[in-house]
């Protein structure tokens, strides 16, 4: 008698849980998305904000209002919203009343390039990146000759400067004159040659030895050109 009372029991609580399922289907079935929230994670750059992600959505004619919680393909729309040029990576969740949520990590910029061919960026992973309409970070830029062929030692040489608090205030541009990059320092006005962008360890080392031994007696303004080309040299021509 108790195990016939058992199979009557669990069989019950199944029924009940196929009844609330139909009835979930079928209000799910009925039921329409609505947009709740869009979330942008901090970050130093502002490339991206709600009315943007906002104005991206209406452009590509992505309505909620009128799509069925059953017919909304979250996928979909993080692959949408992936494209936008200053969009890393995107997160869509809808709960089961429709409410959509929307978290938008934006793209970080680490250098411009702004060469005789283009103008854009180099992002955090060396890739290029467009130029945004409403935000302009302040960047090193790399101007000049710059092709394809020289983006990964441009970004290389950006890492190695932006984990220095003193190069990353100091260097303002690179520009690249066939073979030779020369470099403007934010203090003085000097022309500083660095060849190309091999042991650059060693040449920003020997440069800011220079900069420490002799800046403080010559004065910033004591010469045109610093020529970093040679071994283990740093020569300097007088103004």
């Amino acid at each position: 008698m108790r195990k016939v009372f058992l199979i009557l029991k669990w069989a019950s609580v199944l029924a009940l849980f196929i009844v609330v399922l139909s009835f979930t289907n079928s209000r799910q079935e009925q039921q329409f998305v609505s947009l709740d929230k869009i979330s942008v994670l901090v970050s130093e750059d502002n490339f991206v904000n709600e009315k943007i992600v906002m104005s991206y959505l209406d452009e590509n004619k992505v309505s909620f209002d009128s799509t069925l919680l059953s017919n909304f393909k979250a996928e979909e729309l993080e692959v949408l919203l992936e494209k936008h040029p200053s969009i890393e990576k995107v997160e869509v969740f809808a709960n089961q009343k429709g409410n959509v949520a929307i978290t938008v990590e934006q793209k970080k910029a680490v250098v411009r390039i702004k060469s005789i061919y283009d103008d854009y960026y180099l992002d955090e992973f060396g890739k290029r990146m467009k130029l945004s309409s409403t935000y302009t970070p302040n960047l090193l830029v790399v101007t000049g000759e710059v092709r394809v062929s020289n983006h990964q030692e441009i970004f290389d040489f950006v890492s190695l400067i932006n984990k220095s608090e003193f190069w990353k205030a100091q260097i303002t541009q690179l520009h690249f004159m066939g073979n030779e990059v020369i470099m403007s320092p934010r203090v003085g006005d000097q022309k500083i040659r660095f060849g190309c962008l091999v042991d650059v360890k060693e040449k920003l080392n020997n440069l800011y030895e220079f900069y420490k031994q002799a800046m403080p007696v010559k004065g910033w303004q004591a010469y045109s050109d610093i020529n970093l080309k040679f071994k283990n040299q740093v020569v300097c021509t007088k103004k």
